[in-house]
């Protein structure tokens, strides 16, 4: 059968050309009938012959895939002219190797999914195609084409590349980091360019099915860098298809793509992103219609490895009447003061009673800028300063409530040194010391498996938090079971909210349980444990998220792996005393059989470590060494200290960033096979 030509017009299916969560963009933007008419006239399911020319013309090309785990990354391919070739209409092929430091170097299988974007700067031409990768040869792809189709040449900076071989001692070892460090910051903020990947695997989209990969381009400040894991940026209007923010709705897992045109350097974002249709935040982007928050996972810096030089920019005309540094309705990148690390004071704005000895307060800026995005699960860390201390306290508490909101709400119970000052002096209009959200323990809204909370007492915070998130999304198809353990009704916060989203959402299914139950009381007798979750569920597949006390935590993480629940499936508040060692991590690597010697210098004192002395905060406090801490599992970073010389492990790998050059003492030992003495600053 002969190929078909680019004379023949349009799609050639009867289905649609987009899989749902691109119609349900367009709907939501009230593009549907035309983008229906639109695509099934642009969109081919072959390449047409111009396309075919432009392509084997270019000494780049774009391409977007998802890794081993699901993750979408886009990357470059680079080759003399002629490296892209298509042997027929249908198919395309790329030769040559990944450059170093490619996300997806050994990804490409059979049967994968590949977005590609020819795009060519200087003339602004670009065109996309996907398909599935047929073969594997090498370093070499040949993708089977299952849709192509144009894009205008709408905000493309122009630039023309100038070829400049590759250094022999460059580096091919990517900088390796899960947040932006201050060089990266610096980069994105000049950024006139990305390159965003998307996919859609799932067997439902049809001939929709596939990655993604798509242009973004703006003035420089166009990408706000809010901290070190936060980007904004705008979603300007396109071609109305909607491709990557319609894979966003199915999957937020993004993967970003920024280019420094002067060295050479490419930095790769894994992120999660989070649509922001309306309301202050679009307006504050100039010609935005929405905009795409990114929550920044993983960052790659590969230094040097692109071997073009490129020629003075040239402005879009869709900004060549700009003037400044940046976009001009877009404010500036936020400072220092939002990373996470740093302190920023925030005033009480209310504080409302939830249940017995149980209160939220509620926190907006003090110094009227935005507070920093966060995902449902992570917590909020306080500093105190308490009457009869010398120095602040330090103390986390998760934070309560759906992200989104322009405030931040803690749900404090009334227990312990701080959480007692705040019930008993806390006032609305006073104004605390917070570092800025951060945690690991967060809701997967990538998972297609039904989520199980399970909590007991305050543990129900971060719960109601994801909750709220899991529903946010309008996905018919995904449950959510909550399962809550108190002593009785009066110890339950957010009952009646609880009740009311039970209530009117069938997804949800909600299951008390109280230890001294009251007559006439709509929860079960007893406590929350495996016995009672077996009555409920049938244990299929299902993601399970714990918070509550330690033993409570203990029981039920033993309890489903002792069910054979895969230890992935589980997820749990890593903060505070009740933490729990997975049963991954009890197997780890052994500790260095030998003594260590460790200095501590400022304290003047040194001893030597011995894997019967455990960690090395518990090794200071055992040898009177004053070291600042709280949560004791790696997640608030209070014991952060800094490391003069030697080198340490971790026993689990830290949640709260660590600054270079620095340790969590709570979760460090001294590094295995070492004699070198630890010297660390305390």
């Amino acid at each position: 059968m002969t190929a078909p030509t680019a004379a023949v017009p349009g799609w050639e299916l009867d289905v649609a050309p987009f899989h749902a969560g691109e119609l349900a963009v367009q709907q939501r933007a009230g593009v549907t009938q035309a983008a229906d008419a639109a695509g099934r006239r642009g969109i081919r399911r072959f390449m047409p012959d111009q396309h075919r020319t432009f392509f084997a013309q270019l000494p780049f090309f774009v391409l977007g895939g998802v890794d081993a785990g699901g993750q979408p990354w886009a990357t470059l391919r680079v080759g003399m002219p002629g490296f892209v070739t298509t042997p027929d209409a249908r198919t395309l092929r790329i030769d040559g190797d990944a450059l170093p430091g490619d996300p997806l170097a050994g990804a490409w299988q059979p049967g994968g999914p590949l977005g590609g974007l020819g795009i060519e700067f200087d003339t602004r031409r670009r065109n996309r195609v996907n398909g599935v990768v047929r073969a594997v040869d090498g370093g070499a792809l040949t993708i089977a084409v299952e849709q192509s189709f144009g894009n205008c040449a709408k905000y493309i900076q122009g630039r023309t590349p100038t070829f400049v071989p590759r250094e022999g001692d460059v580096s091919i070892a990517a900088d390796v980091s899960d947040r932006l460090s201050d060089a990266d910051r610096a980069l994105l903020a000049q950024a006139d360019t990305f390159f965003v990947a998307s996919a859609n695997t799932s067997a439902d989209a049809g001939a929709a099915r596939g990655a993604d990969v798509s242009h973004r381009g703006g003035m420089p400040g166009f990408v706000r860098v809010d901290d070190a894991h936060t980007l904004t940026t705008p979603d300007f209007s396109g071609n109305r298809f909607f491709n990557t923010l319609g894979n966003l709705q199915h999957d937020p897992r993004a993967g970003l793509l920024f280019v420094d045109f002067d060295s050479g350097d490419l930095l790769y974002v894994a992120a999660h992103a989070e649509i922001v249709w309306d309301g202050p935040l679009v307006a504050s982007f100039d010609g935005a219609q929405r905009v795409v928050r990114f929550h920044v996972r993983e960052v790659r810096r590969t230094r040097g490895v692109l071997p073009f030089r490129w020629s003075a920019v040239e402005r879009a005309p869709q900004f060549a009447g700009k003037v400044g540094a940046g976009v001009p309705a877009v404010s500036a990148p936020a400072s220092a003061s939002s990373s996470p690390s740093s302190w920023r004071p925030l005033r009480i704005a209310k504080i409302v009673d939830e249940a017995r000895a149980i209160r939220s307060f509620h926190f907006d800026a003090a110094d009227g800028d935005a507070l920093p995005a966060y995902e449902a699960g992570q917590h909020l860390t306080l500093r105190v300063a308490l009457p009869d201390e010398a120095s602040p306290t330090i103390r986390s508490y998760t934070l309560s409530d759906a992200p989104g909101a322009s405030h931040y709400r803690i749900t404090v119970k009334r227990e312990g040194r701080v959480s007692a000052w705040l019930h008993d002096h806390a006032r609305a209009g006073m104004t605390l010391d917070a570092q800025m959200p951060r945690g690991r323990f967060t809701f997967d809204v990538a998972s297609p498996r039904p989520a199980v909370l399970v909590s007991a007492g305050i543990g129900i915070t971060p719960m109601i938090a994801m909750l709220c998130r899991a529903l946010a999304d309008d996905a018919p198809s995904r449950r959510v079971v909550f399962v809550h353990g108190a002593r009785d009704t009066a110890d339950r916060p957010f009952a009646a909210e609880l009740t009311r989203i039970a209530d009117a959402d069938p997804r949800v299914s909600l299951h008390w349980f109280d230890s001294r139950p009251q007559r006439d009381g709509a929860a079960r007798p007893g406590r929350v444990d495996i016995a009672q979750l077996k009555r409920i569920l049938p244990f299929d597949d299902y993601d399970f998220y714990l918070c509550g006390p330690a033993a409570f935590m203990r029981d039920m993480y033993d309890g489903l792996r002792a069910l054979n629940v895969p230890d992935e499936r589980i997820r749990f508040e890593a903060f505070g005393p009740s933490s729990v060692v997975r049963s991954a991590t009890r197997a780890a690597g052994a500790p260095p059989a030998a003594s260590v010697p460790v200095v501590f210098r400022r304290s003047a004192r040194d001893a030597a470590w011995t894997p019967a002395d455990g960690t090395l905060l518990e090794f200071a406090e055992g040898r009177g060494v004053a070291v600042p801490s709280e949560c004791r599992s790696g997640s608030c970073g209070t014991c952060a200290t800094r490391v003069l010389s030697g080198a340490v492990d971790y026993v689990q790998a830290p949640d709260a960033p660590v600054e270079p050059g620095c340790a969590l003492l709570c979760v460090a030992r001294p590094a295995t096979g070492t004699m070198e003495a630890l010297v660390l600053d305390r």
